[in-house]
């Protein structure tokens, strides 16, 4: 018997997970986690550009007064699957609340040019740097660490420089949309405060992003940006009459909630209805209308909603489990399950059970409905709106009406035989006109209408074997277009006719129906062909006998019935 032990290529896994992080910001996220599993009180983070190189260098510098790391957490730092602080108890669950576990967090450094290592535990400096980690990578080399160990009288501390990170890209690290980015996605935005989880409610971030203007960092105290609360509707529509809603906020926190069909199982929720003024109080990344896009910025949309989260640190928005439609951008909620499994690079939760999951989903769903819905803040906000709509509603009918009367006033009108035709100005003007016109002239367009229905398929349903029985006669479609353009929505296979208004197309220009097929427009004038009585308009196929005539009423009305189309007060 022969026995085989798999292998690994270190070279090519250490460049598919540094290469795994899709947003370049997650090395942000791993420094913050890091500085949180390491008992910091204090993190520092800046970056900057230089230019020493040749090339303008991206360079960014993580420092935290944690406990720091020695000989053998340096190693696992720099090692794939070497975690040091994944500790399990005797039946397989976490017993640390790290927030690493996996030891592929760090990987994201070897995105670099160089990663440098400086830190200090117990009393012993050990001082690390890695050279071309990524070119190396690429070339199928394997990085080395090169580092050295001396006695110090210094505190305990973490400093990492990475140089050339993200081949020096510079989008999403200037400072606004870094500070951004910290207080949604990394663990020092944490919404934890709210369900009272203080322990890390000191720990203090101090900032230097690209572009930012001081020399002195900017400090950030710990914890998500919420607006304050602001549910009561009286002293709401004091500050404005109109849009009271647009400053509401309302706010249900639940702790330790038991997850059902999962007994042990718990998660923290957060629930917040917010209006869009209220969210761009606390909130100054919402771009506002009208106004040019800064970096970072982005829509209520791209942002709000229902956020699961693992260690309080947003993963993926599950909006659909509180919201049928567009609800949801009211929402400012999170939901955090320890039992949610992560992807290498946390980026997403697709290797939780499915049965895990759907317990999670179940349990929100009924807080949702039964404690938040059912809440007499929730109804109020609710009953304002449907008045707030109805309002509205009333005033856009009213803006219609004086939108439509002035139109009216200046819209062309044909006349013939006592009707009055009006110039449309959509696909259910020409309706209109046709089905006028065919209750006077029944042969004008050389076919009999049987059916119509112009809310699905094909307009009308016509035969041009008027002698025979309903049932005998061969039936063909008619479709209607406001304008005949190259796309056509429809087959051509059952077409006899297109009525349009109008058309851009040309002599020999190629239209294609719904299934791919082709057919070319052939356009004969009176002059050239003297037996016509006005221009004609044919859809011809190379491989089909039938051909398909398009009535272009524009013309088609004032060559053959001498209609013409004149503004009202003429």
């Amino acid at each position: 018997m022969q026995c085989y032990v798999p292998e690994v290529n270190a070279q090519a896994e250490f460049l598919e997970i540094c290469n795994d992080f899709t947003e370049p910001r997650e090395i942000v996220r791993e420094a913050i986690s890091n500085g949180f599993d390491a008992g910091a009180k204090n993190v520092t983070i800046s970056a900057h550009v230089d230019r020493t190189t040749g090339v303008d260098e991206l360079v960014l510098r993580f420092h935290d007064d944690g406990h720091g790391m020695d000989e053998p957490s340096l190693k696992a730092f720099f090692s794939l699957a070497k975690t040091t602080r994944m500790q399990t108890d005797e039946r397989g669950f976490k017993m640390s609340g790290a927030i690493g576990e996996k030891g592929h967090g760090t990987k994201i450094y070897f995105n670099s040019r160089k990663i440098t290592v400086n830190t200090v535990k117990d009393g012993t400096m050990i001082e690390a740097v890695m050279e071309n980690p990524r070119a190396k990578l690429r070339r199928g080399e394997m990085p080395v660490v090169e580092f050295f160990s001396r006695s110090v009288d210094a505190p305990n501390s973490t400093t990492i420089i990475v140089n050339g990170y993200n081949d020096n890209s510079l989008g999403g690290f200037g400072h606004e949309a870094l500070k951004d980015y910290i207080l949604w996605f990394t663990k020092f935005g944490s919404c934890e405060i709210l369900v009272g989880k203080t322990t890390f409610q000191d720990v203090v971030l101090k900032l230097l992003g690209l572009g930012w203007t001081s020399n002195d960092p900017e400090q950030i105290s710990f914890g998500h940006r919420f607006p304050e609360e602001k549910s009561d509707l009286t002293s709401l529509r004091k500050s404005d009459k109109i849009s009271p809603l647009d400053y509401f906020v309302a706010r249900w926190v639940f702790p330790d909630v038991p997850v059902d069909d999962k007994p042990g199982s718990k998660i923290d929720i957060v629930f917040s209805l917010e209006g869009d003024q209220a969210k761009r109080i606390s909130n100054p990344m919402l771009h506002e209308k009208w106004r040019s896009w800064r970096e970072g910025e982005y829509n209520v949309e791209d942002r709000y909603g229902l956020w699961l989260c693992k260690d309080f640190i947003p993963v993926a928005r599950k909006n659909n489990w509180v919201a049928e439609r567009s609800e949801w951008t009211k929402y400012h909620a999170f939901v955090n399950s320890q039992d949610l499994r992560l992807t290498a690079n946390r980026s997403n939760i697709d290797n939780t059970p499915s049965r895990d999951l759907a317990a999670i989903q179940k349990t929100v769903e009924r807080v949702f409905k039964e404690r938040i819905r059912l809440d007499r803040k929730f109804q109020s906000y609710q009953d304002e709106l449907e008045k707030q709509q109805m309002y509205k509603n009333a005033e856009a009918e009213e803006k219609d009406f004086l939108r439509r009367k002035k139109e009216a006033s200046s819209k062309k009108a044909a006349t013939y035989k006592g009707l009055t035709l009006l110039e449309p100005r959509q696909e259910g003007g020409v309706f209109s006109i046709v089905m006028q016109l065919l209750a006077v002239e029944p042969g004008l367009f050389g076919f009999s209408v049987v059916d119509y229905d112009t809310a699905f398929g094909y307009d009308l349903l016509v035969t041009t074997d008027t002698a025979l029985e309903l049932n005998r006669a061969a039936l063909r479609f008619v479709e209607m277009k406001f304008q005949l353009q190259r796309d056509f929505n429809h087959s051509f296979r059952k077409l006899s006719a297109v009525i349009c208004w109008d058309t851009k197309l040309a002599n020999e220009d190629a239209v294609e129906d719904m299934t791919g097929a082709k057919r070319k427009m052939k356009i004969t004038s009176p002059k050239v062909d003297k037996s016509l009585r006005y221009q004609k308009y044919m859809l011809v196929s190379d491989t089909e006998s039938h051909n398909i005539e398009v009535f272009v009423l524009k013309e088609f009305l004032s060559e053959h019935l001498s209609c013409e189309f004149r503004p009202r007060s003429q």
